[in-house]
């Protein structure tokens, strides 16, 4: 293993890896151009190993709002707006097809004989983080007032007796009385954060500050764990942390045939951890401007992916582990890969540690020789610890460019600082 406290930055090169970094997002971008219009209406979705298009008989709103974005971002990253109509035709695609006119919100699925009208906050907070990047792409008014009219409306599934949010909420947005309808999560709360930070920065209004100020302050209180300074992943109604299950329609609902979860082990993730770190500087960013305001957090989050969560071998973010001891599920995503590249350059950012620099560096060459397409830019969904393909799939229901564009954009962006400021 790495000496973690006498690590080097001989192979963090920031010039060459914007360089390199630039060149993703370039690439990417123009996956995306190509790609993602479906002339029926909003986005396709699936793409396979070779980058061809996968027709989908259904839509799901995660899907079309992470476009919707990603469009939105690339427009704003690049300073190019021939993003723009692709932005608005996914716009206007989800305005006529997941709005609900009735009780206000978005469908979660639509198009097929399974449709589902649930308002599962997960889907409401990537609707309202979509509409505040389209908003402040286009200045279109009406994506604004969807955005304000979203947040408005997700307050009716807050929990009034112990804090935060009902997660699996019915289309009245009432709680689900099942076993997933009864959890809350980190994963969705951090969301919570990430949407909620988009709309208090695109709108400076002091009640949307006051509500992110709240949701920052809550994320600390009850899923921060005192002792080890990580996330959990599941809590009861009374923020008692509970052995995580399949969550329905979110939470590893996704991960086709690989549902089974080890029996009595509450788990954390190196992937949200890092992703949390970062999204607590911009929040703190909006609210204080200064990003720095949760500098021992970021450090402490950081160390912990980096001791238990990093591969010291070849490279790269593993899935999930126990709070202490080494991880139990040791492949590699493409999410937890994009959101650690982000999570360790803000850590180096922050702090100046040098092991931080150096996971940057071989999480990037993890990704680049084993996930990332050599020609088509985009990442594929899933590989073994040593980068054998498990999911070669260029797309799916649950990508949509929001994790591999933003990491493009956010680490191109703050290489650039760093450059700067050497």
């Amino acid at each position: 293993m790495q000496d973690l406290d006498n690590a080097t930055i001989a192979d963090f090169n920031p010039r060459e890896l914007l360089t390199e970094m630039q060149g993703n997002l370039e690439g990417i971008s123009q996956f995306w151009r190509e790609r993602g219009i479906d002339s029926d209406g909003g986005y396709h979705t699936n793409f396979s190993p070779s980058g061809d298009t996968i027709p989908q008989n259904r839509k799901t709103l995660i899907a079309q709002t992470r476009i919707l974005w990603t469009y939105s971002a690339l427009s704003q990253a690049l300073s190019d707006k021939t993003f723009l109509p692709l932005a608005k035709h996914g716009f206007d695609f989800l305005v006529n097809k997941f709005y609900d006119k009735q009780y206000k919100g978005w469908y979660w699925v639509i198009g097929d004989e399974r449709d589902d009208p649930a308002k599962l906050m997960y889907g409401q907070s990537f609707a309202l983080y979509s509409l505040c990047a389209y908003a402040s792409a286009s200045k279109d008014q009406r994506a604004l007032e969807l955005a304000v009219e979203t947040f408005d409306a997700m307050h009716k599934a807050a929990d009034l007796t112990y804090g935060g949010f009902w997660e699996n909420i019915d289309r009245t947005w009432a709680p689900e009385d099942t076993d997933s309808g009864r959890r809350k999560s980190l994963d969705i709360h951090m969301h919570l954060l990430e949407s909620f930070t988009a709309l208090a920065e695109l709108t400076d209004d002091v009640t949307h500050r006051r509500r992110l100020s709240e949701i920052r302050r809550l994320l600390f209180k009850t899923m921060i764990d005192p002792t080890w300074c990580i996330g959990g992943n599941q809590y009861d109604a009374t923020w008692t942390p509970l052995e995580p299950i399949v969550i329905s329609r979110t939470w590893i609902a996704e991960r086709i045939g690989d549902q089974a979860l080890p029996p009595g082990q509450i788990t954390t993730s190196y992937g949200h951890n890092l992703e949390f770190g970062w999204l607590l500087g911009w929040a703190d960013e909006v609210l204080n401007g200064d990003h720095r305001l949760h500098t021992w957090v970021v450090d402490r989050l950081a160390d912990h992916a980096l001791r238990y969560g990093f591969d010291h071998e070849y490279g790269g973010i593993y899935r999930e582990g126990p709070p202490l001891g080494p991880a139990t599920d040791q492949d590699k995503e493409f999410w937890q890969n994009a959101e650690g590249l982000i999570g360790f350059l803000h850590a180096y950012e922050l702090t100046s540690k040098p092991q931080y620099a150096s996971a940057y560096s071989q999480t990037w060459r993890f990704v680049k020789e084993h996930m990332i397409h050599p020609d088509l830019h985009e990442w594929c969904i899933r590989t073994t610890r040593t980068g054998e393909p498990v999911d070669s799939s260029l797309g799916n229901e649950w990508t949509g460019g929001y994790h591999t564009v933003r990491a493009a954009i956010e680490c191109t962006q703050r290489l650039k600082n760093l450059i700067g400021s050497s």
